[in-house]
């Protein structure tokens, strides 16, 4: 069974941004792919995450902002992938920031800031 805690000092800083509809959205091990080549993250997401639509068509995109464990906050941008999943680009800012590496597993919550924008929180 996956533990999907999120950590208080997270919680906390979803409470100071005023966030709510906290969701957890997807457990995986980074891969090297994710790690050592392009700036991107691939991933397979529903129409909505926590009651933001996120249902691009081909070659839209959407502003998102991520947490890190560090606390540091990324602006990063969300779109479809040619396969019909998402692509979190501006991905190696976070992996450099962060020192996530090749095989940790980083869980991914998702949650609506004010103005309706769309965050992630990241954490291994």
């Amino acid at each position: 069974m996956v533990d999907f805690a999120l950590p208080e000092d997270l919680k906390m800083k979803i409470v100071e941004l005023v966030g709510s509809n906290v969701k957890p959205t997807l457990v995986r091990d980074l891969t090297f792919c994710e790690h050592d080549f392009g700036n991107r993250l691939v991933l397979v997401l529903p129409e909505s995450l926590s009651g933001v639509p996120i249902n691009l068509k081909k070659r839209q995109s959407l502003t998102v902002r991520m947490i890190g464990p560090s606390l540091h906050v990324f602006d990063m941008t969300l779109s479809r992938s040619a396969d019909g999943g998402h692509v979190l680009k501006d991905w190696n800012t976070v992996m450099q920031t962060e020192d996530f590496e090749e095989g940790d597993t980083v869980y991914l919550w998702s949650f609506k800031g004010p103005d309706d924008i769309l965050w992630f929180i990241m954490h291994a």
